[in-house]
C-alpha cells in the first residue's frame, strides 16, 4: 500500500516535467509538415519558376498558391474572368531587397491550363497591343509593370522600386518556364496580306455562334478595306463537330450556302444577311475562315495554311 502511494506521488511530481518537454518539442516544429492552402508544393509549380535571388532581390517568405475556390482573395473582383477563360491555380512569389521590408517585385504565375489560353489573357489584358519584350518573348507593360505568356502560364511583373529592370527579371522567368508549347507559333498560319490591325482571341462563341469556340482572329488592313481572319485548332472530332453544327444552324436559319470540296478541305461560301459573305474552310484539326474584303488569293492562301 505504501509503495502503490509512493508510485502514485512520483506520478504527479513528474507530470510539470512531461508537460515541458511536450511543449519545448512543440516549439521545434518542421514546417516542411504543415501544409496551408496558399503554401506552394513541389508537385503544383516548379520550384525553379521562382528563384531564389533575382535583379539583386530575394524572395521573401513562402510562395503563395491560389485556386478557383480562393483565387477572389488575390484578385477581387477580377476572379470569374480569369476562371472563365480556363484558371488552374494562381502562384505568387514576392521579392525584397531587405528581409522584412515591403516587396520591391511582386511575380504573379497564372497557370491558364493550356498556351492558348494564356495567350487569351495577355492579348486581352493588352488590349490587343502585344509587342516583342525581347527576341522571342512577346508582351507589354506600364510604367511599373510587364506581361507576358510563356507556354500554359500567364505571367505577371509589378515593381514597386522604379530602378528595378522588368525586362532583367522577365528574360529571369522566360527561362526559369521550359514548360509547355509556344502558342505564338499557331499564328505562321494566318497569311501574310497587308498590316496586321489587332490580334484577338475568343474563348466562346465567335461572333455569337456558339459551336465556334477558342478562336484566334487576326484583322488585316488591306487595299480595299479591311479582313478578319480567323482560326481554330483542335482535334478532328472538335472540328468535325462545329462543322456540322455550322451546317445545322446555315439550314436551321435559312442561310444561303454553298460548299466545295478540295483535298482533305471543304470550303463553306456563307451569304450571311448581318456579317455579308463569308468564307470557312475546314479540314483535319482545322477551321480557318475570313469576313471582309476577301479576295480569290487570300481563299488560296488559307486553302495552303497561309503560305503563298
Amino acid at each position: 500500500m505504501v509503495q502503490s502511494t509512493l508510485y502514485r506521488l512520483l506520478l504527479v511530481a513528474l507530470l510539470p516535467l512531461i508537460a515541458l518537454v511536450l511543449y519545448r518539442e512543440g516549439q521545434q516544429y518542421d514546417p516542411a509538415l504543415i501544409s496551408f492552402s496558399t503554401t506552394q508544393s513541389a508537385d503544383e509549380m516548379p520550384g525553379e519558376f521562382f528563384p531564389r535571388e533575382i535583379e539583386g532581390l530575394s524572395r521573401s517568405g513562402p510562395v503563395r498558391t491560389y485556386t478557383k475556390e480562393n483565387l477572389y482573395e488575390y484578385v477581387n473582383g477580377h476572379a470569374e474572368y480569369f476562371i472563365s477563360a480556363g484558371f488552374k491555380k494562381l502562384v505568387v512569389g514576392e521579392y525584397t531587397s531587405h528581409p522584412g521590408n515591403e516587396p520591391d517585385a511582386v511575380i504573379d504565375i497564372y497557370d491558364m491550363g493550356r498556351s492558348i489560353q494564356a495567350f487569351a489573357i495577355v492579348t486581352d489584358e493588352s488590349r490587343g497591343e502585344l509587342h516583342e519584350i525581347f527576341p522571342g518573348l512577346r508582351g507589354f507593360r506600364t510604367p511599373l509593370s510587364l506581361s507576358f505568356a510563356k507556354g500554359q502560364y500567364y505571367i505577371k511583373i509589378a515593381a514597386f522600386n522604379e530602378s528595378l529592370s522588368l525586362e532583367v527579371i522577365a528574360r529571369t522567368m522566360d527561362a526559369g518556364i521550359t514548360e509547355g508549347d509556344d502558342p505564338f507559333s499557331e499564328f505562321a498560319s494566318f497569311p501574310d496580306i497587308g498590316e496586321i490591325v489587332a490580334t484577338r482571341f475568343i474563348k466562346e462563341a465567335y461572333r455569337g455562334l456558339d459551336f465556334l469556340n477558342n478562336v484566334m482572329e487576326r484583322e488585316y488592313k488591306v487595299k480595299n478595306g479591311t479582313v478578319h481572319v480567323f482560326l481554330v485548332l483542335d482535334d478532328m472530332n472538335t472540328i468535325d463537330a462545329a462543322v456540322e453544327s455550322l451546317v445545322a444552324y446555315l439550314k436551321e436559319s435559312d442561310i444561303a450556302y454553298s460548299e466545295m470540296k478540295k483535298g482533305e478541305s471543304t470550303m463553306y461560301r456563307i451569304d450571311d444577311p448581318y456579317e455579308g459573305v463569308w468564307f470557312l474552310i475546314s479540314s483535319p484539326g482545322r477551321i480557318v475562315g475570313a469576313l471582309g474584303s476577301v479576295n480569290d488569293r487570300l481563299i488560296d492562301l488559307l486553302y495552303t495554311g497561309g503560305e503563298s
